[in-house]
């Protein structure tokens, strides 16, 4: 199937009306922007990856709140709960990983670490590459709800503490991650490429190359280089600038305000159309 900007809107005023009360514009970008990665991860959707950034800013663009009850397709809304789930289950996932790893680190360190640790997390619990604005939002969200006491003392489950075991062993190489990021940035085609360009493939033959060269000799298992390639992609991708908006920012600023403020004062009940 092949999205089109009617459909995700539908889909992005669905979800809102159901599940969230966005308070800005970064907020619909993330719904919108997870409403096509999960489409994609479920194989579901074809779409090029310049194509898939700029749908998503026309799409937050015409976005406009509904102020009473809506109709909501069948498809629409089996759609919606399902990418609610999922964002929910992932940003679970990375909390319960992130509260492991605060018991097996020393935990007075991390705090400032937050961001970057849980990027770190991000490629053990979801195979999906997210966008720039789905992995900001997901941080906020992790950053909000983690507290270092309750980490400190919760029981936490065997697959969070094998995760975070992986991440502390993967620490042990942070300077061939730090090598293979500078390599990568000093390549001038890499820097001028926009985020989906940045490909676990080209990483990988990136370490390959400095895993082959006679300057280093790290002792990295298969493993584990796999998820260095998926981290470095990962953090590369949130450091390549977004596709700008199509209208200027006083407008969106304007336009979007207005349509939280009316979502805000008047929350639809929407029912489903069989």
């Amino acid at each position: 199937m092949i999205v089109t900007e009617r459909s995700l809107l539908a889909s992005l005023q669905a979800y809102v009306n159901r599940f969230e009360t966005p308070t800005s514009r970064e907020d619909l970008l993330a719904i919108a922007s997870s409403i096509l990665t999960f489409q994609q991860k479920q194989g579901s959707i074809a779409i090029a990856p310049n194509q898939a950034e700029a749908l998503i800013q026309q799409v937050v663009d015409q976005f406009k709140s509904t102020t009473g009850s809506s109709v909501i397709e069948a498809n629409t809304d089996t759609l919606v709960q399902e990418v609610n789930q999922w964002r929910q289950s992932l940003e679970d996932q990375v909390l319960n990983t992130l509260n492991a790893y605060a018991q097996k680190v020393q935990p007075e360190k991390m705090l400032d670490l937050l961001p970057d640790t849980i990027l770190s997390i991000l490629p053990l619990v979801e195979s999906a590459q997210l966008r720039k604005v789905e992995a900001e939002s997901l941080i906020q969200q992790v950053k909000s709800k983690f507290n270092l006491t309750n980490a400190l003392a919760q029981v936490i489950d065997p697959k969070s503490l094998a995760n975070a075991e992986k991440l502390v062993q993967l620490l042990k190489f942070e300077n061939l991650e730090k090598l293979l990021q500078d390599s990568l940035l000093g390549n001038q085609d890499l820097i001028n490429h926009t985020l989906e360009n940045v490909t676990e493939s080209l990483v990988e033959n990136e370490l390959a190359k400095i895993l082959g060269g006679d300057a280093v000799n790290f002792d990295i298992d298969v493993d584990a280089q796999q998820l260095m390639i998926k981290q470095v992609t990962l953090k590369l991708n949130l450091m390549q600038s977004s596709t700008p908006p199509s209208k200027s920012n006083e407008e969106i600023s304007a336009q979007i305000d207005d349509e939280i403020e009316r979502f805000k004062s008047s929350r639809p009940t929407p029912f489903r159309l069989f």
